[in-house]
């Protein structure tokens, strides 16, 4: 049976909404208000509640009309950019808008708190428990074997012999099985509990920093460390981004606030 270690990091390992708006702008107009500015704030966030004017900006403006060249089109459909909610928005419809987001590695926040003392302390106990029982019925076996020292198939004993050891292994399977059972509900519970704690973090990183929706993912550069087919095509399948900037990792910003080190 694998270590409760092993089954704490094999006990995880998803997808990416798409969405078919897309802003073309013509190259005349990019060259046109190429000295437009948008100023964000400093601290993150969408837009500061008082921006500071630079000498470049223009505006303040309800809303800026680009040109959306289509395909086969005479005429050029205009696109209203605008703010909505302290987004960047080109439409109506609530998907589109600039969405600020974020990535975090999930596998290192959960196994950095699943390896914490208020978890690991309970895995433990219940480990202690188990090593306790397995050593009862262990002596038990001996004092069978002290029972019957002797004892071989043509034996009178041995018929007795044979149903008190055939009991004591039906009970030590039951007991195992049962205490198999106990393990993998704690584990269980442990995984949400964990979960939930890691998701009330990213909530907390998400309000700070102005972010709207997080991503779990696998740096690309981690190794894989697997020996079989099925867990390469897993570390593939699990990694969400082939390339992204380093900005949207906030795993180390969630686990600050998990007060964890992983």
């Amino acid at each position: 049976m694998a270590t409760q270690q092993s089954r704490i990091e094999t006990a995880y390992p998803d997808g990416i909404m798409k969405t078919a708006d897309r802003l073309v702008v013509v190259t005349s107009l990019l060259v046109a208000v190429s000295s437009l500015a948008l100023h964000f704030a400093p601290t993150g966030g969408a837009f500061a509640a008082n921006p500071v004017a630079l000498a470049n900006d223009l505006g303040p403006a309800d809303g800026l009309l680009l040109n959306e060249l289509k395909s086969g089109a005479k005429e050029a459909s205009p696109v209203r950019l605008r703010v909505d909610g302290q987004r960047l928005s080109w439409d109506d419809r609530m998907t589109s808008k600039a969405w600020a987001v974020g990535a975090v590695h999930v596998d290192r926040a959960m196994k950095a708190l699943l390896n914490g003392p208020s978890y690991a302390d309970k895995r433990k106990e219940l480990e202690e428990t188990a090593k306790q029982q397995d050593a009862e019925f262990g002596a038990r076996l001996e004092a069978l074997r002290n029972k019957y020292p002797n004892v071989t198939p043509q034996s009178p004993e041995a018929p007795q012999a044979q149903a008190e050891s055939q009991a004591l292994a039906q009970e030590y399977e039951r007991w195992r099985q049962g205490s198999m059972r106990i393990q993998e509900k704690l584990f269980a519970e442990q995984i949400e509990a964990a979960y939930r704690e890691l998701v009330s973090a990213v909530e907390t990183v998400c309000e700070k920093e102005k972010i709207d929706m997080v991503v779990r993912f696998i740096p690309t550069a981690n190794p894989f460390e697997v020996d079989n087919l099925a867990g390469a095509r897993e570390q593939v399948v699990s990694r969400t981004f082939l390339k992204y900037p380093e900005a949207v990792d906030i795993t180390a910003e969630v686990l600050k606030a998990l007060n964890v080190t992983g």
